[in-house]
């Protein structure tokens, strides 16, 4: 039994890997072939096929013109297929070797998509938000008044807002743990960083409570009057 329980796991070993080498065994395959099968193989949702043609064009003709192509082709299938890693760096590499090429502000906006996809939530690490807000701004810079530039503010928008809420967790903490000056000083820097945003007025309120602890009430009061001041439905909800 242990005998052919290994003979067939080595058989399954062995099928994916004649399967993706039927493609590097078509020698007489041109880069317009593979760019072809590519693109009709992405358009069939056939990731993989897709991915194996867009590769092997780029192994076998680096100096194609169809390179750039092939490039962002692969960029986005695998960004359609969810592998979000291999994306990243399918997309990086795009931006590295073609920085000319006309997809140039898709790949940018793409890039922004998928950072944005896998941001974590406040109180964890925001480091895919920073790199897509930095994405969508590298599109905006490119594509300052096209339709699309509308779609990117918006998303940054709403990265900066996720980035004031991440603030106001790490307040909140130190408020918990009763560090009132790491609080103050951690609500003064965010809010002077996000005053546009829909969590502006909670930084507010942090930075107010934190002086109150300290017993900084002049500063406190000054800081609640212009949080009503400032933002005077934020006052009303909290009533």
């Amino acid at each position: 039994m242990r005998f052919f329980l290994a003979i067939g796991a080595a058989l399954l070993l062995l099928i994916p890997a004649g399967c993706s080498n039927k493609l590097s065994r078509q020698t007489g395959l041109t880069d317009a072939d593979l760019l072809a099968r590519g693109e009709k193989r992405a358009e069939q949702k056939k990731y993989g096929d897709a991915a194996e043609a867009f590769q092997a064009l780029l192994e076998r003709f680096p100096s194609s013109p169809l390179a750039a192509r092939a490039q962002f082709g692969l960029a986005s299938i695998r960004m359609a297929n969810k592998q979000e890693i291999e994306a990243e760096v399918a997309f990086d590499d795009f931006l590295r070797l073609y920085p000319a090429d006309p997809r140039v502000p898709d790949a940018l906006l793409l890039k922004g998509a998928l950072l944005a996809r896998q941001v974590l939530p406040p109180g964890r690490d925001q480091g895919k938000t920073q790199e897509a807000i930095k994405a969508y701004t590298m599109f905006l810079e490119r594509e300052p008044g096209s339709p699309r530039a509308g779609e990117a503010a918006g998303k940054i928008r709403e990265l900066r807002n996720r980035l004031a809420l991440h603030e106001a967790t790490v307040v909140s903490h130190y408020l918990s743990r009763k560090r009132f000056d790491s609080a103050e000083a951690r609500a003064r820097r965010a809010f002077a960083a996000y005053p546009d945003v829909p969590a502006a007025p909670t930084l507010l309120s942090l930075l107010a409570q934190a002086l109150e602890k300290e017993g900084k009430k002049d500063e406190a009061g000054t800081t609640r009057k212009t949080l009503a001041e400032k933002y005077p439905e934020y006052g009303v909800k909290k009533r």
